[in-house]
């Protein structure tokens, strides 16, 4: 009896030394997954503060080649000589690379001062079908004209209510373009373009390995602007002497920035935007009139 009973004893003992083996297993496996999150979350904010700092030099780059005047030669028209027509520049640095393009600003729609036909025709071209488009037009309309009566497609504070809003229409000029993420219908998808496909640049095929992220030139956040008069989409080509023109720097002239950083380790990229004043006569030689992180 006594040999059966320390063979029992000595069973329990086995057991309970297994499980306090199990329980110190698991417990050092817990902590070498959340140590591992902990580390890899680190490393992403690392790389993003770097890819901001990328696309922060991108910009800079950008301001520094403000007023250069046009190549006399098409030899000259390289990476060194920038203008305002769009294309992509590719920015070499120590950790990174930045991908900048510059564009005019009052080249795009206006939101504030469109009639609401022409706010329609910007969001088919975004790729909303034209009955939606109808509504939506209204919406945006309905959302910045100072009085409280909602046009056709429109809607005005009563609709805001009923969806439990906290806020009611503007009823006056948008001061940001990213405000029109306030009105129904519009999502950060959409404004984006994040369900179309990525802007088509140059070296399209190249950039898009490489991971630069930049919002698709039909979306609306790349057609709407609160700057300048302009209210039609820039659809057809202009003649050779109005795109020289158009596609210079001018003073008082306003522009857009986007520069988009990637560190050389990786994910993810992180794209900045500008909108900048060309005041050549000033110490700085540029007024920022916005800035935005996407």
């Amino acid at each position: 009896m006594k040999g059966s009973t320390a063979v029992g004893q000595n069973g329990i003992v086995i057991i309970a030394v297994l499980w306090i083996c199990a329980l110190i297993m698991w417990f050092a496996i817990q902590i070498g997954a959340e140590t591992r999150l902990e580390g890899e979350e680190q490393a992403l904010l690392v790389r993003k503060s770097q890819a901001l700092h990328l696309a922060v030099g991108g910009c800079f780059e950008a301001l520094a080649r403000m007023g250069q005047p046009l190549p006399l030669r098409t030899s000259d028209a390289g990476e060194d000589n920038w203008q305002p027509d769009g294309k992509p520049h590719l920015v070499n640095y120590g950790t990174g690379q930045a991908l900048v393009i510059v564009e005019r600003e009052d080249l795009k729609v206006n939101v504030n001062v469109a009639r609401e036909g022409q706010i329609k025709a910007v969001l088919e071209k975004a790729g909303i079908e034209p009955d939606a488009s109808d509504r939506l037009a209204g919406l945006v309309v309905d959302f910045i004209d100072k009085d409280d009566i909602p046009t056709l497609h429109g809607a005005e504070a009563s609709f805001y209510r009923k969806l439990g809003l906290p806020y009611e229409p503007f009823n006056g000029p948008l001061t940001r373009i990213e405000q029109m993420l306030l009105i129904p219908g519009i999502t950060r998808r959409l404004f984006f373009g994040e369900e179309r496909t990525r802007q088509k640049l140059e070296t399209e095929e190249a950039l898009d390995i490489m991971g630069f992220s930049i919002p698709p030139k039909d979306s609306l956040f790349q057609m709407f602007t609160v700057y300048g008069r302009n209210t039609r989409l820039q659809d057809q080509e202009p003649e050779a002497e109005s795109r020289t023109a158009a596609r210079v720097w001018a003073p008082g002239g306003l522009y857009r920035i986007l520069s988009c950083g990637k560190a050389y380790s990786g994910f993810p990229a992180v794209t900045l935007c500008l909108v900048v004043q060309f005041t050549p006569d000033t110490e700085t030689g540029y007024k920022i009139l916005y800035r935005k992180v996407l």
